[in-house]
């Protein structure tokens, strides 16, 4: 055998073996898995070197020294290049005396690369113009001593997206495609709000208890100061209500929120009176300010009688059907509101709207609802708790 066969043979040994070799497959399957891993360990180490040297940064919110490690971070998951530490780039600046924070040229770049030994020599800048984020990755061959490619975005003034920012641009630079609705929420300002480009508003959760006055208005008020002799309850129109508000957040985009509120409370105990209620509304609040707006059912335990008015001839009034009324055909039935009579559980929709006031941790919630009917009733709430913050950046 010549030298320079045995040169060829000494250096592609592990390829030959493997072709000599792939006909005894069927017998020994051990043998075929063992070549397979040998020959995919060589073109594993035969990844090009990869080297992330400087990034230029000017934009105060982000530290300009963390910009590369953070962009070695975001190019492992490709699995394009063998990446080289920041020790090691470290000890070679070091070495030849080169300084990182003034090395974006493409000449100090391909020189840098060359003392790390180095394929490929990665390099990023990061600029802010007004309102908008201009962010630049270069990618540099350093055996052609040339700019291999280079590609560049710009993007909403989000420090806490930078790393989105970067896998963006990696996307472009490897031609990866990127999802356009993140892209879009991180590029154009017009976007929709969402819990990506703004990020910085908590959940705001009023959960806490809640107090008031509820008032009832027309017929339902004058039942109320009736004599209860009549029927009536000798009371004044307007309850105290106290209960608590549970709540229950099923969607959150940026500064708004929708969710359930869950209002157990108890009407007229300033009057000697017990109503339970149980309202259940679903609304929509912006964690910003604190407004919101909600609507849904209520269920209220009142007592009720059975009454009547005649469908013609009468005076077209409702009368209480006591045990001795005769009933026909010419009456129509219905349960009213009657001390004299038994509990029963009555439905109404509620709307509500209102704010919260904010002092240090503590959130006032206050709101104004309406129960719409013939007889309108109407009223106030307030609380108080010391949980989520609105405007608080998520941490």
């Amino acid at each position: 055998m010549s030298s320079s066969n045995a040169a060829i043979n000494s250096e592609n040994w592990p390829y030959s073996f493997a072709a000599n070799k792939i006909s005894d497959m069927k017998k020994s399957p051990i043998i075929a898995l063992i070549l397979i891993f040998i020959c995919s360990q060589f073109s594993l180490a035969e990844q090009p070197r990869l080297a992330v040297v400087s990034a230029d940064v000017h934009y105060s919110p982000l530290a300009k020294q963390n910009i590369p490690e953070l962009i070695r971070i975001q190019l492992v998951p490709f699995n394009r290049y063998k990446i080289v530490d920041r020790y090691e780039i470290a000890d070679v600046l070091q070495a030849n005396r080169i300084k990182p924070d003034s090395c974006f040229s493409e000449s100090c770049l391909i020189y840098t690369g060359q003392k790390l030994k180095v394929d490929k020599v990665l390099t990023a800048s990061i600029d802010q113009m007004g309102d908008v984020l201009y962010c630049r990755l270069r990618l540099i061959d350093v055996g052609k001593s040339e700019l291999e490619k280079e590609v560049v975005r710009e993007f909403i003034c989000l420090p806490e997206k930078i790393g989105t920012m970067i896998t963006i641009l990696l996307n472009d630079l490897f031609g990866e495609l990127n999802d356009e609705v993140l892209v879009r929420s991180l590029s154009n300002k017009n976007t929709y709000e969402n819990a990506v480009n703004n990020p910085d508003y908590g959940v705001l959760s009023l959960t806490g208890p809640r107090m008031g006055y509820s008032f009832l208005t027309r017929k339902t008020a004058q039942i109320i100061k009736a004599d209860k002799t009549s029927g009536g309850f000798d009371r004044i129109p307007a309850f105290f209500q106290f209960g608590y508000q549970f709540e229950q957040e099923y969607l959150n985009e940026g500064k708004f929120q929708a969710l359930f509120e869950f209002i157990p409370q108890v009407l007229g105990l300033d009057q000697q009176l017990f109503i339970p209620s149980f309202s259940i509304l679903n609304g929509l609040r912006n964690n910003s300010n604190g407004f919101e707006f909600a609507i849904g059912p209520t269920i209220n335990a009142v007592k009720e009688s059975r009454f009547y008015k005649f469908k013609t001839g009468g005076d077209g009034e409702w009368h209480y059907l006591s045990s001795g009324t005769v009933t026909t055909e010419n009456m129509d039935f219905d349960y009213r509101l009657d001390s004299r009579g038994d509990i029963r559980l009555k439905s109404y929709v509620v709307i509500a709207a209102g704010m919260s006031l904010r002092s240090g941790k503590l959130n006032i919630p206050i709101n104004l609802f309406v129960v719409p009917s013939k007889d309108p009733r109407f009223g106030f709430s307030f609380g108080f708790n010391a949980r989520g913050g609105g405007g608080q950046k998520m941490n």
